[in-house]
């Protein structure tokens, strides 16, 4: 009866230092698990901060562009009533002659989401910032710099440049060019068309660049309210 009662108490104690061990080792994972999820949810906060500074950067340098192929744009439009009334030439015609072959292109900023991506994506909580946030980087600035710049550059380089080359003369200036023939010109219904062609595509990349301006100042007031909601920082308006 000793030895059973010895043997109960020791089983006892046993199961009672099992016991402490497990909740031990439990009581560690969640520490862990909490520990990672504080880091996880840093890092989160971290590369939201650095997307809604490359945002910023790139809704800049998009208005800085937008602003530039806007003042060309009334130049072509000027020039093409100037050429198909056929009035006579006038140097103020110079700077739209000149711009006839340029457009500001925009140099939009990707780092923080290139980060994020090798990350993944899902570090993102919030389900519905993390799609508006793909959808900018993935759709509407891949549609601005795939499509409607590399549309510009094509164009350039297949049509306008080519006939620029043969019909004009730069000034050492570099901001202004004289045709060869001002009254040839005129008369060339392949230059009409050229202004044209150069006038909608202008268009289309200025409407491009009002749409994703428009974007970008959503999407960064949204992720504004998430890192204030979040308690990163308080309101800092851009």
């Amino acid at each position: 009866m000793l030895t059973e009662n010895k043997f109960n108490k020791y089983l006892i104690y046993a199961v009672g230092e099992i016991i402490l061990v497990v909740i031990g080792i439990l009581i560690a994972l969640q520490i862990n698990n909490w520990n990672e999820k504080h880091k996880e949810g840093s890092e989160e906060l971290k590369i939201l901060s650095e997307i809604q500074s490359n945002l910023k950067q790139s809704f800049k340098e998009t208005k800085s562009v937008l602003h530039q192929n806007e003042t060309d744009l009334k130049r072509y439009i000027y020039l093409l009533n100037h050429v198909e009334q056929k009035l006579p030439y006038s140097v103020v015609l110079d700077t739209a002659f000149c711009r006839i072959t340029s457009w500001a292109s925009p140099y939009l900023t990707y780092t923080a989401y290139e980060s994020l991506k090798s990350r993944g994506s899902k570090l993102l909580r919030n389900d519905t910032l993390r799609m508006q946030i793909i959808n900018m980087f993935e759709n509407e600035m891949t549609y601005l710099i795939k499509d409607w710049d590399k549309s510009e550059w094509r164009d350039s380089e297949a049509i306008v440049r080519p006939y620029y080359a043969k019909h004009f003369a730069e000034n050492l200036d570099e901001v202004t060019a004289k045709p060869n023939n001002y009254n040839a010109l005129i008369k060339d219904p392949e230059f009409t068309n050229l202004l044209r062609l150069v006038i909608v595509m202008r268009k289309w990349g200025n409407q491009s660049c009002e749409s994703i301006i428009e974007s970008m100042g959503a999407l960064i007031e949204s992720i504004e309210n998430e890192l204030i909601q979040r308690g990163y920082y308080k309101t800092n308006k851009w």
